[in-house]
């Protein structure tokens, strides 16, 4: 079959030739110097614009000066989210280097393998992550400077005092002719089937991507239709291309009052919500399910919310459909909760369901961003496959992102160049688009599991479970059955009343759930390699599950008699 090429249902934007900080302060939603644009969710300590303006301008010129920071250099940033974060990564790329964001929650072992990876000749590191960064940093080039507090007795400047104490200098201009190839960032992909890799956003991949997700999600004909994000709660970490993009580069663009929080805590979350009214929440599915199935919701007033965003991890419709329940008969309002699909190579949205087409809303992560391209392409013979039949999602655009820092190898795996010289994404996600450009998602190729050659995807199984009256949470993968010569599906649950399983025997339970989903599926997707009962599932801080932690957890664990 020839190439067949789905383009955009909306049209073209004309993309801002300029580097993402003159694009972040050009303040074209003229907000007022004054405005609160960072406040502490815990102790209520605020930045204005004004502030993060200034700071974030006086921490470059401290950089500069007193580190001898350079264009070419990489700074690598680990830390909880604070109402610092923003001012010193920005003070990073207006040093005209480039900043990789790195998870809190790391090890010191993965740390260090990560400053390998991004040649990071700097570590700007929260003071509550000293002790994991001194033992990360042995062995490499990177030299650690304190995030927070005052100088050190040796005299040690930390970014919070350079910020107060040097004067603001306009920021490294980036020329027009290296936009498209000179990183702002060195997002590291989330790695649940594998080690992570640094992925190179330039700054054109971020300004157009800010331009794609404004218009996707303000624009595009219906700007009456779509609240304005006046508020924003962040708990999303800002070292994840989804926290990122929201909270250090969006909120300052659009002057959203953000509201952040060092880590989720649902009673936070919920008063935070009450106190500052957001209209709409940026969440992912882990935090779904919890507010469906936690009483604690009717303590609050989140009267205000009118839209929930879900992303970084697939969002099922019944667990969508639940929440917008829960809020109507707790609240009597109407919520829309949809969900928006990206990955950090696309830097980072992709497609958004539209506020006017809620009808859509079910099945489908929206529609493909302004400016982007995408095939579905059969993975093993890279042919584009009909219309009709599901394939592997390819994408094309400004956001999409040149590849894996110093990882030629993967970078050739994963993006396909054309004879033309097109360069396409080989998202490795599972899906088809229909005749208005509605995209669904069905799964990730990796995650696929086979059962005598017919195709059964874990998500779809997951989402089922998650429906069952004693299940808190799920997760399915495959197992390789060798006397089969099959894969099986095998599901991980977690019990909403942990002491079920002392009551009951672990049969019974597990007797009942197969008895249970039997009937709502086709004989090929039982879960023939049987359940098993966990306290938790394991899940990356943005919310998506690490399969790969419960394919070892299978390795080292006798299977459950298996029910066919």
């Amino acid at each position: 079959m020839s190439t067949k090429i789905h383009t955009s249902f909306y049209p073209d934007l004309d993309i801002k030739p300029v580097d993402l900080l003159s694009y972040l302060f050009s303040n074209p939603a003229g907000t007022n110097p004054n405005h609160p644009l960072y406040i502490d969710a815990i102790s209520g300590k605020q930045y204005t614009y004004q502030d993060v303006s200034k700071r974030t301008k006086s921490l470059a010129t401290g950089l500069r000066q007193s580190f001898h920071l350079k264009q070419d250099d990489t700074v690598a940033l680990f830390s909880p989210n604070t109402i610092e974060y923003a001012i010193v990564c920005h003070s990073i790329i207006g040093s005209g280097a480039t900043v990789a964001p790195i998870s809190a929650s790391l090890t010191d072992s993965e740390l260090y393998d990560q400053l390998v990876t991004c040649r990071a000749r700097f570590i700007i590191v929260h003071s509550a992550l000293l002790a994991i960064a001194q033992k990360a940093v042995q062995g490499t080039a990177a030299k650690i400077i304190i995030l927070d507090g005052s100088p050190s007795t040796d005299g040690q400047l930390t970014c919070e005092s350079m910020a107060t104490s040097f004067p603001p200098d306009d920021f490294v201009k980036i020329p027009v002719s290296e936009l498209a190839s000179k990183p702002a960032f060195i997002c590291f992909s989330s790695g649940t089937s594998g080690p992570a890799k640094g992925v190179i956003v330039t700054h054109r991949n971020i300004v157009a991507n800010l331009q794609q997700m404004r218009d996707l999600m303000v624009d595009s004909g219906r700007p009456s239709q779509r609240p304005q994000r006046r508020v924003g709660l962040a708990f999303l970490p800002f070292s994840h291309a989804y926290g990122l993009s929201l909270f250090l580069c969006q909120s300052i663009q659009w002057g959203t009052t953000t509201v952040v929080m060092p880590k989720f805590d649902l009673d936070l979350y919920l008063s935070c919500v009450e106190k500052y009214r957001p209209d709409e929440l940026s969440i992912v599915p882990p935090v779904a399910l919890m507010m469906v199935k936690d009483d604690r919701l009717a303590n609050y007033d989140l009267r205000s919310v009118k839209l929930i965003m879900s992303a970084a991890a697939p969002l099922g419709s019944e667990l969508a459909s639940a929440l917008e329940d829960k809020f109507k008969k707790l609240f009597q309002t109407e919520v829309f909760c949809y969900q928006s699909w990206g990955l950090t190579e696309v830097s980072p949205l992709a497609s958004a369901t539209p506020n006017d087409r809620r009808d859509k809303r079910m099945l489908h992560v929206g529609r493909l961003a302004a400016n982007m391209q995408l095939r579905i392409v059969d993975h093993e013979t890279l042919k584009d496959v009909d219309s009709t039949q599901t394939g592997e999602i390819w994408l094309h655009g400004p956001n999409v992102t040149p590849g894996y820092f110093e990882n030629a190898e993967a970078t050739k795996e994963a993006f396909h160049t054309e004879v033309d010289g097109t360069r396409w994404f080989r998202t490795g996600d599972i899906g088809i688009i229909d005749d208005e450009g509605f995209i669904t998602i069905f799964d990730r190729i990796k995650e696929m599991i086979k059962y005598n050659g017919l195709q059964v995807i874990p998500s779809e199984l997951e989402a089922l479970l998650l429906d069952h009256p004693d299940i808190q949470d799920a997760a399915v993968v495959g197992r390789w059955v060798d006397e089969r010569a099959t894969e099986v599906p095998v599901a991980f649950v977690v019990l909403k009343d942990q002491g079920l399983a002392n009551r009951e025997s672990l049969e019974v339970v597990t007797t009942a759930i197969h008895s249970w989903l039997n009937p709502k599926i086709a004989n090929h997707k039982r879960l023939r390699g049987g359940i098993h009962f966990v306290k938790e599932i394991p899940k990356s801080p943005s919310g998506k599950t690490l399969r790969r932690h419960l394919r070892v957890a299978l390795q080292n664990s006798k299977s459950p008699k298996a029910h066919l």
